[in-house]
């Protein structure tokens, strides 16, 4: 049974309730050289033998505010497990836009990288668009900032915030949302027109690009002349169980493929089997 036909059977109050948040990790790959930069903490939630997507349980813990307790537990999970990977291996955790206007955002960051001594420069917390609109939410990200944890705006392109705006808070990675990646072959004009646009545009203010969503070797040669520094996405690797990732963090010198076919779970004797998609 999937996620979405246990949704369809069981009402969404039903499946939180008699399930579990759990965690599962994207990694972030080099477009220069292919190797691992770290990862992005995913939340599922985990029912009975199946994880319930985010589209499913998402609205219903903001819906329920249950999100901010379950986001905390999020940010220490992902620290913990975290802090057993090599140094040079980064961690990538979403925070929400409800924690944020709540307040409660930094003062849950501080406590999970002091529980799991974390490097607060190994750690980046990503935010939506909307974040960078709203005067309380930045007032967290910016106490954030100031605790050394990097920060990254997801989903870039969709609304179109102002460049000054990251600028001034000193948004370390932008992250250009995979609507766009997914539509890069030559006949789709306007979007490597975005993409190209964004590249150029946080280059030039000191920003890091990261592509979401990469799914083919053309998506990667494109995104590659365009000067984006990194990716993820099916191409490179599914999100991965804890001890997948492990494998792959520990795995020293380990390279993702940048042209050819891309993942394959049989020849991938590092990470092995996946876990069901975003």
């Amino acid at each position: 049974m999937t996620g979405n036909v246990a949704a369809k059977r069981m009402d969404v109050a039903s499946l939180v309730r008699s399930g579990e948040p759990a965690l599962a990790y994207q990694p972030l790959v080099d477009l220069g050289s292919g190797r691992l930069l770290g990862f992005e903490a995913l939340l599922r939630w985990q029912h009975e033998e199946e994880f319930i997507l985010p589209r499913v349980f998402i609205p219903w813990l903001e819906a329920n505010g249950e999100i901010a307790k379950v986001g905390e537990w999020v940010l220490a999970e992902g620290c913990r497990q975290a802090a057993d990977w090599p140094k040079n291996v980064q961690l990538a955790i979403n925070c929400s836009l409800v924690q944020l206007q709540r307040g409660v955002a930094r003062g849950a960051v501080q406590r999970a990288l002091e529980r799991a001594g974390l490097d607060p420069d190994r750690l980046t917390v990503e935010v939506t668009e909307q974040a960078m609109t709203d005067e309380r939410a930045i007032q967290d990200l910016g106490a954030i900032r100031e605790l050394g944890v990097e920060l990254a705006v997801d989903d870039v392109g969709t609304s179109w915030t102002s460049f000054d705006v990251l600028r001034r808070m000193s948004i370390n990675t932008i992250k250009i949302d995979r609507s766009f990646v997914s539509n890069l072959e030559p006949h789709q004009g306007i979007n490597r027109m975005i993409v190209e646009t964004v590249v150029h545009l946080a280059g030039s203010a000191g920003m890091t690009t990261v592509a979401e969503g990469v799914e083919t070797a053309l998506e990667v040669t494109i995104l590659k002349e365009f000067g984006c520094d990194a990716a993820q996405g099916y191409f490179f690797a599914p999100p991965l169980t804890l001890e997948q990732a492990s494998r792959l963090a520990h795995h020293g010198g380990f390279c993702f493929p940048l042209e050819g076919d891309g993942w394959n779970e049989k020849d991938n004797a590092a990470a092995g089997t996946a876990l069901s998609r975003n």
